[in-house]
């Protein structure tokens, strides 16, 4: 490595790390190393603000203290609890890896937590960092938002490997990582980020790549908005007749059909011959 680079990259972490000591944002799980803690709250904070998902973490550890008291309840029970989340696959996948861990332990399954049901690699980066202090990156839409503006064109001469080798030398890792998580959220931001208040902003490369822009389904009408109106009434009426959803909801039959199929799909209902609509609660 250059000794441009190097001195780019000691700046970058040391300039992040000081940042963060004022401006660390307090959470009850972010000192912990209980790898089911870490687990809820990544899940849970998929698509969802990080102070709204604290709030459910907080619900679900008091009801979840452990793998096996949620493995050991049923899954509608766990949908209950996580009633107005949204993308209720991500309740579901939770329950079954409630039920592996029960069965093997976190250590069984270290390092390759991305076996379990609804962990991609940034779930499991996040456990190896937060729980085993490995020196993995936890690369999200965030963090590689302030590698790209930061290092620019200079990022592309690093392997994954040789990256995670240069930023966690003498570094904690959970430190980084969430040092990064909240500069990306409270400071470099995707649109108007504040580029005054930013630690790195004297050497910042304002490298802003191109990335697509997929068009995002507003909320209000969507199917992922009729997909949990649907669950939220099978929560409480766990058998309904499909004719019976669509008076309630007030939906066309086609829309109907299409959150129906495809809630059956990700395993979190059933549609017998009769159309009687039933939420899986194993």
């Amino acid at each position: 490595m250059s000794s441009y680079l190097e001195d780019k990259t000691k700046f970058f972490k040391k300039s992040i790390l000081t940042w963060y000591k004022s401006n660390k944002r307090e959470f009850s799980w972010r000192n912990t190393k209980n790898p089911w803690k870490i687990l809820l709250i990544e899940v849970i904070a998929q698509q969802t603000q990080i102070e709204r998902a604290d709030t459910y973490y907080k619900k679900f550890i008091k009801t979840y203290p452990t793998p096996k008291h949620m493995a050991t309840s049923k899954y509608i029970e766990v949908q209950r609890l996580w009633s107005g989340l949204g993308y209720n696959n991500r309740a579901k996948r939770l329950f079954e890896a409630s039920k592996i861990i029960n069965e093997l332990g976190f250590n069984k399954l270290y390092p390759n937590f991305n076996k379990l049901p609804g962990v991609g690699e940034y779930t499991k980066n996040a456990l190896l960092s937060f729980a085993y202090d490995e020196k993995v990156l936890t690369r999200d839409t965030n963090i590689n938002r302030i590698l790209k503006r930061y290092f620019g064109s200079d990022l592309e001469q690093y392997s994954q490997h040789q990256l995670e080798d240069i930023l966690f030398k003498n570094v904690i890792s959970r430190d980084l990582n969430q040092s990064l998580m909240d500069l990306g959220s409270i400071i470099c931001s995707s649109k108007n980020p504040k580029c005054d208040l930013c630690p790195l902003e004297t050497r910042c490369s304002k490298y802003y790549m191109k990335e697509s822009r997929l068009k995002v389904e507003k909320f209000s009408g969507s199917n992922r908005e009729l997909r949990g109106q649907i669950i939220n009434l099978l929560i409480e009426t766990p058998k309904l007749n499909k004719n019976i959803i669509k008076k309630i909801l007030n939906v066309e039959i086609n829309n109907l059909d299409k959150a129906l199929i495809g809630l059956e799909k990700d395993g979190l209902l059933s549609i017998n011959k009769n159309n009687v609509v039933s939420i899986n609660s194993e």
